[in-house]
């Protein structure tokens, strides 16, 4: 399990990435707009971290590995998170929410997994809820995803469990997850 990425809902998306752009070298990788059935918007852009700049999807594309003595397996290192950051028109999942909340701030962490089912079976075992009672899928990206409910005990961050194929964001599957997300 990795940090995948991170989601900024925020009053304007391209104010909240210039810091990410600034400050730690990410670059945008895409921009789109999720349409909503009642007429409304959210507007995102997908920030990809430098090491992806220069053509590495993981670190573990890196030429080299380092070998822990006595322990036999290399050290993993893994690339920084991508950083996704919406704003929303008034009224919109999205613009509520940033509304509500004075201006935004983390809405969920996402973690990549090689098993969505079985870590979601594990963390129902455990008392852990969801937003969704099924898996959400992009099945032409090879992209399976939920949320939980939002945790009180990190001020109500959510947190996203993501099973990636080689592909990006679906933006079925996002317009899909900002919907479970309506009321919050």
């Amino acid at each position: 399990m990795r940090l995948d990425h991170i989601a900024y809902r925020v009053t304007n998306r391209h104010d909240g990435a210039r810091t990410f752009k600034d400050l730690f070298d990410y670059t945008i990788g895409e921009e789109f707009q999720i349409a909503f059935e009642d007429g409304s918007f959210a507007d995102c852009l997908a920030l990809v971290p430098p090491e992806a700049n220069n053509g590495i999807k993981s670190v573990l594309d890196i030429p080299w590995s380092i070998n822990t003595p006595g322990v036999g397996q290399p050290l993993q290192f893994h690339m920084a998170p991508e950083i996704f950051v919406s704003d929303g028109t008034p009224g919109s999942i999205v613009g509520d929410w940033v509304a509500d909340r004075g201006g935004g701030g983390i809405h969920h962490m996402a973690y990549q997994v090689d098993n969505l089912d079985d870590i979601v079976e594990d963390w129902k075992d455990k008392g852990t809820l969801f937003l969704t009672e099924d898996v959400i899928e992009c099945p032409e990206d090879d992209l399976r995803q939920i949320f939980t409910k939002p945790m009180s005990w990190i001020g109500g961050v959510i947190i996203e469990l993501i099973e990636r194929g080689d592909k990006g964001f679906c933006k079925n599957s996002v317009k899909d997850l900002m919907k479970s997300t309506k009321g919050l």
